[in-house]
């Protein structure tokens, strides 16, 4: 799936795009279209979130586990990732929410992202849903991180 042939007659691979909290699919038909391709790597611990992602992007690659509980280098099987979209639950940090965390282990869903940015260092990585993600620490280029990281809001 990530590899496909150039005009000379040989084969060149693009990098993979890590779709890390895959819900129905909406994201990943969104960065479908912007890339022009089928996202390569879906993960969601639900088994009904999975079928249906299934269902709308039927050649990703698709992991039903927790985030916490997949180790990010053996989802890409090591390959380069060019690209990573989370969108983790995010009630438990939200000020919308309006009141105390209730739930601390979806709380920790989001941890995890760092993690997956250190383990697999994407190209790009974008966080969705919470303007308080952007002021996690420390998010900059450099020991920890090194991708360019986008919020989006």
């Amino acid at each position: 799936r990530v590899a496909w042939r150039d005009g000379g007659g040989g084969m060149k691979m693009h990098p993979l795009f890590i779709d890390g909290f895959a819900g129905g699919g909406g994201a990943s038909t969104g960065i479908e279209q912007a890339l022009g391709r089928p996202i390569d790597v879906a993960v969601n611990h639900s088994p009904t979130a999975i079928a249906i992602h299934k269902a709308n992007h039927p050649t990703t690659e698709h992991h039903c586990q927790d985030i916490r509980a997949i180790w990010p280098r053996v989802a890409t099987r090591n390959r380069p990732v060019g690209g990573a979209w989370f969108s983790p639950d995010c009630k438990e940090f939200s000020k919308a929410k309006g009141g105390p965390v209730k739930d601390r282990s979806i709380r920790t869903l989001a941890d995890e992202i760092p993690h997956w940015l250190s383990e697999t260092q994407p190209d790009v990585a974008y966080i969705e849903n919470v303007e308080e993600f952007e002021d996690w620490g420390p998010l900059e280029q450099g020991e920890f991180l090194h991708c360019t990281l986008t919020f989006d809001r």
